[in-house]
């Protein structure tokens, strides 16, 4: 048996007016349609469902036994179908995004308030991770998309690199926060840090273990040097007087309120992909490239000190062998 729900309404139709012109015009079909409509039904059950006169249509003992189940079934079919809009549309609604807990305290804000006020029906969920979760969590579906620095390309996932951050070592500074003194960012020789104390990042940290692979200091004075596990901690140590750090360029987000000064690491300069990861063969909404849109705005807006890299699939040569 192979009966449509179009069949069905127009089954519905007819019984409930009992009349096939009425029925034909409810349904915007010719009266020909919907008697050939009605005569396969009929068909297929093997049996008249309506009794016709030149004055009245009346449901048979068959035709009173199937409107039943047929407005049982309809009325399911359109629950679902309504339900599954629901869901399509809050899914097309939402966005959720998978960040590090520094982007997603120094960044996030600042992206997602450029975003709702240019796309105030989209709902963010930003979903703060440690580095180490921040695939899986794409893999598992329970993200849309992610973004940070040393992602490592699988089968599963597509990476793009979205912006290029460079080294900057961190310092204390004096009087204003440094906002306005980014755009003049100084530059600073990876030998000039011969005699300066560093703080750092645990050694099995990659950004770490690139930073060292330029330091000019002997091993034995990296192991004494004091190391933290967070970023935030190193700025606030900072700050303090502790040392300076070398840190990827997104950090100077991070300045705009703090007391401290930031210069370009040169000869060489070091990049740092920064990328944008998706399931492959997963759906993508259209707010997903306009949220990346958006943070690449605030990120050259924030966190630019040099010339503007192109972004583009996979990672440059620098980032990709810093990953492997």
């Amino acid at each position: 048996m192979n009966i449509s729900i179009r069949q069905l309404k127009a089954f519905l139709a007819v019984a409930r007016l009992k009349s096939f012109t009425r029925a034909a015009e409810h349904l915007h079909i010719t009266q020909q349609g919907l008697s050939l409509m009605i005569q396969e039904v009929e068909r297929q059950f093997g049996s008249r469902l309506f009794d016709r006169t030149t004055r009245r249509v009346a449901l048979t003992a068959a035709g009173r036994q199937l409107v039943v189940v047929a407005g049982d079934a309809v009325s399911s079919l359109e629950a679902v179908a309504s339900s599954i809009d629901q869901l399509s549309l809050s899914a097309a609604q939402t966005l959720s995004v998978a960040v590090t807990p520094f982007i997603a305290a120094v960044l996030m804000p600042d992206v997602c308030m450029r975003f709702r006020q240019r796309h105030p029906d989209v709902n963010v969920r930003v979903i703060d991770v440690e580095r180490s979760k921040l695939q899986p969590l794409i893999e598992a579906g329970e993200a849309d998309l992610g973004f940070g620095i040393f992602l490592k390309p699988t089968a599963d996932l597509h990476r793009r690199m979205i912006f290029q951050c460079d080294l900057v070592c961190v310092s204390p500074g004096h009087g204003h926060p440094a906002r306005r003194r980014r755009k003049t960012m100084p530059g600073l020789g990876w030998t000039d840090l011969a005699e300066v104390p560093l703080l750092g990042l645990p050694s099995d940290n990659i950004v770490q273990q690139v930073v060292d692979a330029h330091l000019p200091s002997p091993a034995a004075t990296r192991e004494r040097r004091p190391v933290f596990n967070n970023i935030p901690t190193i700025l606030g140590m900072v700050e303090a007087g502790f040392g300076s750090a070398i840190l990827p360029s997104f950090t100077v987000a991070a300045l705009d309120h703090m007391r401290l000064e930031a210069a370009l690491m040169e000869d060489p300069i070091v990049p740092i992909d920064f990328y944008q990861i998706n399931l492959k063969g997963r759906h993508r909404a259209e707010a997903e490239s306009l949220f990346v849109e958006t943070l690449v705005e605030t990120l050259k807006a924030r966190c630019m000190v040099r010339h503007e890299v192109e972004p583009g699939d996979d990672a440059g040569p620098a980032a990709a062998a810093a990953a492997s």
